[in-house]
């Protein structure tokens, strides 16, 4: 082979393993455009100067993302959420109970601004904000109703005025964050409560609902673990709900020393393998497909110098090809405020990108191709992913290890001329927080390029080539 695609300079040594890429042994599936998204606690919406269509540089940091993406909200703070406007106050006793007593720490996932929260409220005047943004960022919006203290009237109201100024830009309501936890939560349910009494409780705000928006689209469960619950709903929902949905981190919680940024990017994460399973699973026997609407790197709020730095970003990208070849809808990674996990961060002179931004960024190249996952043929912490789009392939390689990596191609992959270009998602260190980059890789004379230890390397074929 002629040609070479020469990296960045850095300071490691000589390749100390080489791997040989096999050809995938599945017919791959389609990546969705929108599969890129991120997930934002209900009452962000409380401050309507946020998501709003004058926010330009939160408008470019989504669109640096991904063009056309989804942007979810739910969360705990949901469940402990209002919505008011001129001339009706749909709030309850329960409501007001619920939102008074809880103290969840979510409340710094929010923008700096909301100072007291608690006292906020969800407006028309929100919505509107909230349309104009998304009509400038080309996104569409998963809405999460107050399904743990709210009213069936006041969801009714509210899904009609967000049904009405979101239009085309509302993919679906959610009924019940994380409700398979909700069991014993004073504040939300009783003791004994199940998927049946969670299903009742759907399909009567489903009803109601439906009663005032004619085919309101809804999705679910929104489950945090309860994959039983999943495929239950699957199976009464199909035909009717868009997508079934589920929570996903990395690791956690947050608190326990063992979680550090090996075991966030170690291959084989057990968690992950039985979602990915049961989603298959329902697939095959509901034709319902899975979207990940909730989950990050570590649970309780982030690690740090793990969820604020480059190993998250690195994660971010490995998973995002794990997940889209293994047929997911797509996936919205929680975060907002200053949280340690949060892809965009808030600060007074404006919106700050995150590693993991950069690791959602990374995987744009691969929204609309047909993604397989190829094997690996020795032991090594690493992945490889092949996309096909018309003419053109994509071959992404995911060096998980502290080792320099050489790679050599099965012929059965079909890729018998060099790159005709690529990407490299790298930082100095596992845990910088300031210096990932995603870098062009320009066209030299020699062999396929080696990757550096703890980065990602997408090569690009052309039709051309």
């Amino acid at each position: 082979m002629t040609g070479m695609l020469a990296l960045p300079e850095r300071a490691w040594a000589e390749p100390k393993t080489t791997i040989t890429i096999g050809a995938p042994g599945i017919e791959g599936v389609t990546v969705p455009e929108d599969f890129l998204g991120l997930s934002y606690e209900t009452p962000q919406l409380y401050n309507q100067a946020f998501f709003s269509p004058r926010n330009r540089p939160l408008i470019a940091a989504f669109r640096e993302i991904a063009p056309h993406g989804v942007l979810r909200f739910g969360g705990s703070l949901s469940a402990y959420s209002r919505w008011r406007r001129p001339g009706a106050d749909f709030g309850s006793v329960k409501e007001e109970r619920a939102i008074a007593a809880q103290r969840n720490w979510e409340w710094k996932l929010l923008d700096p601004p909301l100072t007291h929260p608690i006292a906020g409220a969800i407006t028309p005047g929100a919505l509107r904000s909230l349309r104009g943004f998304l009509d400038a960022t080309g996104w569409r919006c998963i809405y999460g109703l107050n399904f743990g203290s709210g009213t069936i009237a006041r969801a009714v109201d509210e899904a009609d005025h967000v049904h009405r100024i979101l239009g085309p830009r509302l993919l679906c309501f959610q009924l019940g964050n994380e409700a398979d936890f909700w069991a014993g939560n004073p504040l939300l349910r009783g003791k004994d409560y199940s998927f049946d009494l969670y299903w009742d409780e759907y399909r009567s705000f489903v009803r109601a609902i439906r009663a005032r928006v004619p085919n309101a689209p809804f999705a679910g469960p929104d489950v945090a673990i309860n994959l039983d619950w999943l495929a239950r709903f699957a199976e009464r929902a199909r035909g009717d709900a868009l997508f079934c949905s589920g929570h996903y981190y990395g690791m956690g919680p947050a608190s326990d020393p063992r979680m550090d940024a090996r075991r966030l990017l170690a291959n084989g994460n057990e968690k992950l393998t039985q979602e990915m399973t049961a989603v298959e699973r329902i697939a095959t026997r509901t034709g319902m497909r899975f979207r990940m609407t909730e989950g990050n790197s570590c649970f309780g709020g982030g690690k740090v110098g793990v969820s604020d730095a480059f190993a998250s970003a690195l994660w971010g990208c490995d998973y995002a090809l794990q997940t889209a070849s293994a047929g997911y809808l797509g996936i919205n990674l929680h975060g907002g405020g200053e949280g340690l996990y949060t892809p965009i961060a808030s600060s007074p002179s404006g919106p700050v990108l995150r590693p993991l931004h950069y690791g959602m960024a990374s995987f744009a190249p691969f929204l609309g191709t047909r993604l397989r996952a190829c094997p690996i043929a020795e032991a090594l912490n690493a992945t490889a992913y092949l996309a096909e789009s018309g003419g053109t392939r994509l071959l992404a390689i995911v060096n998980k290890s502290d080792t320099p990596v050489a790679i050599r191609l099965a012929d059965m992959l079909g890729l018998s001329t060099m790159p005709s270009s690529g990407r490299l998602l790298s930082a100095p260190t596992l845990d910088d927080k300031v210096n990932t980059r995603i870098e062009p890789i320009a066209p030299s004379n020699a062999s396929l390029p080696t990757i550096p230890p703890y980065s990602a390397l997408t090569l690009r074929w052309d039709r051309a080539a």
